[in-house]
């Protein structure tokens, strides 16, 4: 389902904007707070920077989901090394998932390169990364694979979480909707499917009752344009 931004966005959108921007301020206000406040143990003040660390990136990513849809589309595309991206892409998000007794698992073969904005899409694998870690409150497994035939690579980010409801499946990629974060602020799919598509490459969601994947096929650089470089 294609479903066009609005320019104007209504008051309940910012509103849920703000909500969602407060949650990782939230956690940075009190793990510093508990630091000036109290004599800590080496380990727990290890744990808070941490705490400090994952709000932080979460702010960042949020700022720029905003602010990339107000952006006229433009970008400039170079040979990337699939692994490295999605090993970029798990560095942002691996102290979320120890945090939250997650583990990733990288199943991409070396000898990949697509042609893209390297930013904009190591942005839409940290997205799809959150999302599987965010529905993993209680620990389990993500597995990020990668498939190529002659003109593309099929990337695949699988948790083992509770799964998409059948409810809210046709509304996943919607500005300002959210799967599983009521009030939230609902960019992160919406911005990635606009990458994945200014990039001539396609991107969905499929769900069972053992997790959720979200699957982006992106064009492939053929080997020998990679010989020419």
């Amino acid at each position: 389902m294609d479903i066009a931004f609005e320019q104007t966005a209504s008051p309940f959108a910012y509103a849920a904007i703000v909500h969602d921007l407060r949650n990782p301020l939230a956690a940075i206000h009190t793990s510093a707070e508990t630091l000036i406040g109290l004599r800590l143990s080496h380990p727990q003040v290890h744990r808070l920077a941490r705490n400090m660390y994952c709000a932080s990136v979460r702010l960042a990513e949020l700022l720029d989901e905003f602010l990339d849809q107000g952006r006229e589309a433009g970008y400039e595309t170079e040979p990337s090394d699939l692994r490295e991206l999605v090993a970029s892409a798990v560095d942002r998000v691996a102290a979320s998932a120890e945090l939250q007794s997650v583990r990733i698992v990288q199943l991409v073969p070396e000898g990949l390169f697509i042609a893209v904005d390297r930013r904009r899409i190591r942005r839409v694998l940290v997205n799809l990364l959150v999302n599987a870690v965010e529905a993993l409150s209680n620990g389990g497994t993500i597995r990020i694979s990668a498939v190529s035939d002659r003109r593309s690579v099929l990337i695949r980010v699988r948790d083992t979480g509770p799964g998409i409801p059948p409810e809210i499946r046709d509304r996943l990629f919607q500005p300002f909707a959210t799967a599983r974060k009521a009030g939230g602020v609902g960019l992160g799919l919406a911005s990635s499917r606009q990458a994945v598509i200014d990039h001539g490459g396609q991107i969905w969601a499929e769900s069972s009752r053992r997790g959720s994947c979200f699957a982006v096929r992106l064009p492939r650089v053929p080997p020998h344009r990679l010989i020419c470089l």
